[in-house]
Order: structure tokens, then C-alpha cells, then sequence
């Protein structure tokens, strides 16, 4: 029986010896000069993806441009969404306050709503605050301005479009119509005349078809600081510090547009004709709140501690950062510097201030016909040093090269 078991458990090692993988093998010391597989593998070092390889789609983010996204708008927001009665219940109105449902976008995506990612897939969050099955909850959709704006996706979120708004089209009848009654009752036209002609010598009243859409934004009024954010004690006292009443405020939602551009009142584009106004703006527009030309600098709003994204907004889109609404030598009429026959909301450069509007209509603010004036001072001290910084006007652009719209400014103010 001993003999027979020591038999048994020699055949035994020698099958399981046989039986064992090669790679068990490798471990033993290999020869001089002779490479094992480990070794081999160890000095080829990490595996590389392959070159060429198109990088990984954010699904996190939605992006209008996108050319299976090239749709009719209608094909993924239904007007009006079933919410609107309770979205807007200070003052409700038809309205899309909503994001799309999932039929919408489960033909082209249907990979990625069932991605195994967590805590659940990424595209999820375009709409969802956390997106499981205890919590549906929402974000608020961006026609609720304010609500929006609040939340952390408003505060991070950049418009994939801009509103194509013909300031011409809407001027004189802001300044012909009246409301009376509720909402409900619309506007009623008391008069309407297409002249060009200025119905009032008070700016204020000349400004009040103006003020139906846009108002002084954070005015300082009858406060002391005039700061937004508290200023440095030892800051110089010329130094760059951004003032309360500086922007103006622009529609952000249908509110306004929706009084008179409604089902009920009949005025093309119809609510439905979501791109009549919306236009999708190009792709350098849309990476985030700057652009190359604007006077603003991100570094210098967060020293300041300015982080409303309101402001943040309004700065950004603004080309002379210094210039202040509300201060009493700017109290003139808005059509003074605006020129709103020229004006699309869409179309940045035709919302520039031409140069000459500083000459203060004649009166010479900042550009005269003698060499006296800021502008005349500016540009002949640029002329003279290429690396002067011009901080009379702007905060950001003052270090460019003396654009060709100012030195043609000087001569055509002395024509005036």
C-alpha cells in the first residue's frame, strides 16, 4: 500500500509539472545575453493609443453645432412645454421652459444613455442636476434668465447662440405703443410715425423707447460707494476700478419679445420660428465669455472679486471697459452714440460705438479740433512711443496698435 501511494503521488507532481503554463516558466533566471518575455515587455514601456485616433466627444456638454444637431428646432422643443403654467407663475405666458424629452435624443444616443459610467452617464447632466432614479430633477431650462443664471449650470454655461434683434424695426413703435390693463391686453398702438426725427428735446423722454428693454444695470443712485466690489485703499488713484452703473441691462428671456410676438397678437416670427431671432454663433464666439477684441480681462474681474455673471457678461461684450452709463455728462440721448438703424443684436460689429460719437455731437467731450482733446492727446502720444498704454478709455485694448477708427476720428472732428 506505501509503495502504491509513493507511485501515485510521483505520476501526480509529474503531471501538474506538465500541465503548468510556459509563462511560469519565465521567471526562472534566463541565460546570460538572454531576454525573457517580462524583460522584453518592460523596456517597450506603456501601450500607446493608435495615432490619428479622433478624441473622446464630451457628452456633458450640448453643442448646437454639432452636424447631427443640425435639426429644425421643432424636431426636439415643443412649443409650449408642458410646464409653463407652473415655470411662470408670477406671469405666465406660453412659453418653452423646459429641455426636450428622452425621445428626442434616444435615436442618434441610445449608446450613451446606457453607458456604464458613474454615478450615471455623463450625458445625463446636460439636463439633469443628478440624474438617478430618486432624484429627476432638472435644471432650470435658459429661458428662465434669472433662475438660471442662479444655478451652477448657469454660472458656468456659454449661449451657443446670439439674438438677431433689428433695433430699427422696434424703436419707434417702443415709442408709439402703450400698455394698458394686464398683460393680457397686449399693446394697443396710440400713434405710429416712421420719421427719424427726435419727438423730444429731453434725452430722458427721447430714451424712453430705449428704457421698454434696457435699463441702468446695478445704478449707484443715491449710495456713496460708487464701486461694485470694495476698492484698494492703495490703489492709485487713477487706477482701473469697475463702477456700479457702468452696463445696461438686455432682455434674457421671451418676456418682452412675447408680449407682442405671441400666438394670440399674431406679429411674425411666431414663438414657434425659434430661429427668426436665434442664430448660432460661430464657433470662436462660443469657447466662452471673451472674445479677442473685447476690453476685458478675466484676471483683472477676479482680482477685483467680481464674480456676478451678469457683469461678467455685460464687460465681456464690451469693447471700452471705462465708459459709465451713469455719470451726468453721459445722461444723452441713447441715438447720440447708439446708432440703431445700424444695430442687429445678432451681429457684434454693427452694436459698435463709432469713434465719433465721443466728440460729444460738436461739443468736443473727447475728440476737438485742437490737439487738446483725450483722443488727440492719446493718439499722438501712441504715434510717438508704439508701447505707450492708452488707460484713458479702455483697460484691455489700450495696449494694441492705435486702430485706424480713431486717427480718421481726429480729422472728421475737425470738419464738425
Amino acid at each position: 500500500m506505501k509503495l502504491r501511494a509513493a507511485t501515485l503521488i510521483v505520476f501526480l507532481s509529474v503531471v501538474l509539472l506538465w500541465l503548468a503554463p510556459p509563462r511560469a516558466a519565465s521567471t526562472i533566471a534566463a541565460a546570460p545575453g538572454v531576454e525573457t518575455e517580462p524583460q522584453r515587455r518592460s523596456r517597450q514601456g506603456p501601450r500607446r493609443a493608435p495615432a490619428g485616433r479622433a478624441p473622446r466627444i464630451d457628452y456633458s456638454n450640448f453643442d448646437h453645432a454639432t452636424a447631427q444637431h443640425q435639426k429644425a428646432c421643432d424636431s426636439c422643443h415643443k412649443f409650449p412645454s408642458a410646464n409653463w403654467k407652473q415655470a411662470r407663475q408670477k406671469e405666465p405666458f406660453p412659453d418653452i421652459a423646459e429641455y426636450p424629452e428622452h425621445s428626442s435624443c434616444l435615436d442618434c444616443h441610445r449608446q450613451q444613455f446606457f453607458a456604464r459610467e458613474r454615478p450615471q452617464p455623463k450625458i445625463c447632466s446636460v439636463c439633469h442636476v443628478g440624474a438617478t432614479p430618486r432624484n429627476t430633477v432638472r435644471w432650470p431650462f435658459p429661458t428662465l434668465a434669472d433662475t438660471y443664471d442662479a444655478s451652477p449650470k448657469g454660472q458656468r454655461a456659454a449661449s451657443d447662440f446670439g439674438v438677431s434683434f433689428p433695433h430699427d424695426k422696434h424703436e419707434g413703435l417702443f415709442g408709439e405703443l402703450e400698455i394698458e390693463g394686464s398683460r393680457e391686453a397686449r399693446y394697443v398702438r396710440a400713434s405710429f410715425k416712421t420719421d427719424a426725427a427726435p419727438r423730444q428735446d429731453d434725452p430722458a423722454k427721447q430714451n424712453a423707447a430705449c428704457a421698454t428693454c434696457h435699463q441702468t444695470f446695478q445704478p449707484q443712485g443715491d449710495a456713496d460707494d460708487e464701486y461694485v466690489t470694495a476698492r484698494p485703499k492703495t490703489l492709485a488713484e487713477d487706477a482701473f476700478w469697475l463702477k456700479k452703473g457702468t452696463f445696461k441691462t438686455s432682455p434674457r428671456d421671451h418676456a418682452s419679445c412675447f408680449t407682442c410676438h405671441s400666438t394670440e397678437g399674431g406679429i411674425e416670427p411666431m414663438p414657434t420660428n425659434c430661429a427668426a431671432c436665434h442664430k448660432l454663433l460661430p464657433a470662436a464666439a462660443r469657447l466662452g465669455l471673451v472674445s479677442a477684441h473685447d476690453d476685458f480681462d478675466p484676471k483683472l474681474a477676479a482680482s477685483m472679486n467680481v464674480s456676478d455673471r451678469a457683469t461678467l457678461r455685460r464687460w465681456a461684450g464690451r469693447e471700452v471697459a471705462r465708459f459709465r452709463h451713469e455719470w451726468p455728462p453721459h445722461d444723452l440721448a441713447c441715438t447720440a452714440c447708439h446708432k440703431t438703424a445700424q444695430m442687429n443684436a445678432a451681429e457684434p460689429q454693427a452694436r459698435r460705438v463709432p469713434v465719433l460719437s465721443c466728440g460729444g455731437e460738436g461739443t468736443g467731450c473727447h475728440i476737438e479740433p485742437t490737439p487738446d482733446g483725450l483722443l488727440n492727446t492719446a493718439v499722438a502720444r501712441k504715434l510717438a512711443d508704439p508701447a505707450f498704454t492708452c488707460t484713458s478709455c479702455h483697460v484691455v485694448n489700450g495696449r494694441l496698435l492705435t486702430p485706424a477708427s480713431h486717427t480718421a476720428a481726429l480729422p472728421a472732428a475737425t470738419k464738425k
